[in-house]
């Protein structure tokens, strides 16, 4: 585990695992924000992402579902970098570089703190000789409490497959329902959530990724074995897997990079509340 440390945020990384980020946590509150627990999953190409797979922060690419695209072939569940092995290429106290090699591509990010400041930096390469199609979603699920409000500025409105939907106050599992939404972005986007114990907020431009998911599920998802959980999406695509993305869908040319960025703050019970 590389662990990264502020005065304000505490933060791990699993390299071995896809690079996920097991704990970012406040240091100042103790609150830990993203859904907690061991690993769980298969470096397999038939490895599904259920509910005891879905913790921590993952890195959804070239899709997010499982799809058949002509470029690609089958795709697995939540995309091919998940559950596998990164490689760690540079690490400090507070940053640290990870890169997954895939075949004709690489997949980079820097995670750099700064006070209670997440800055997240990305690097795709296609090191191919066929332009590459693409999306990606950042996957940070989490650990949000009944009550805890959002707040969901330069955005559009947010769609889901029964129309538009507002996401009111956060529910608890009792509430036995699952809904996914998508808005974009108008100009730069700032989405979060807080209560009384805190904040989390997302912050990025539309000219790095032009669309925002939002995913709820209060007890409604997966059926067998429901969990309770809540995820701010940045997403270059206002769609569940890559082959019905259709013109949102992105194609990185043979030799090209494309880099974007995110920025996620903590705030304390008193920021979040003022």
């Amino acid at each position: 585990m590389d662990i990264l440390e502020t005065d304000a945020i505490s933060l791990g990384v699993d390299p071995d695992f896809g690079a996920r980020v097991m704990r970012m946590a406040d240091r100042r509150s103790g609150r830990d924000w993203l859904v907690g627990g061991p690993p769980e999953g298969s470096a397999a190409e038939d490895a599904g992402y259920g509910g005891k797979a879905a913790r921590g922060w993952d890195e959804c690419f070239p899709t997010v579902l499982s799809c058949t695209d002509a470029f690609w072939g089958r795709l697995r569940d939540h995309g091919v970098l998940w559950g596998r092995p990164w490689r760690t290429v540079d690490r400090g106290a507070t940053h640290a570089t990870h890169v997954f090699d895939g075949t004709d591509f690489t997949f980079g990010r820097t995670i750099a703190l700064a006070g209670a400041a997440v800055e997240v930096r990305y690097e795709l390469a296609n090191l191919g000789d066929a332009p590459m199609p693409w999306m990606w979603s950042q996957h940070c699920l989490l650990a949000l409490r009944p009550g805890e409000v959002f707040t969901l500025d330069g955005l559009g409105p947010l769609v889901s497959r029964g129309g538009r939907f507002a996401p009111g106050p956060v529910e608890g599992p009792e509430a036995g329902r699952a809904v996914k939404g998508y808005a974009p972005v108008a100009g730069a986007a700032r989405a979060g959530v807080s209560g009384p114990d805190g904040g989390i907020v997302f912050e990025w431009e539309e000219a790095c990724v032009g669309h925002c998911g939002i995913w709820c599920d209060y007890g409604g998802w997966p059926a067998e074995d429901p969990v309770h959980q809540v995820a701010i999406e940045p997403t270059t695509a206002p769609a569940d897997d890559l082959s019905g993305a259709g013109t949102a869908r992105l194609v990185l040319d043979p030799g090209a990079r494309s880099t974007w960025s995110i920025r996620i703050t903590l705030k304390t019970s008193q920021e979040a509340l003022t």
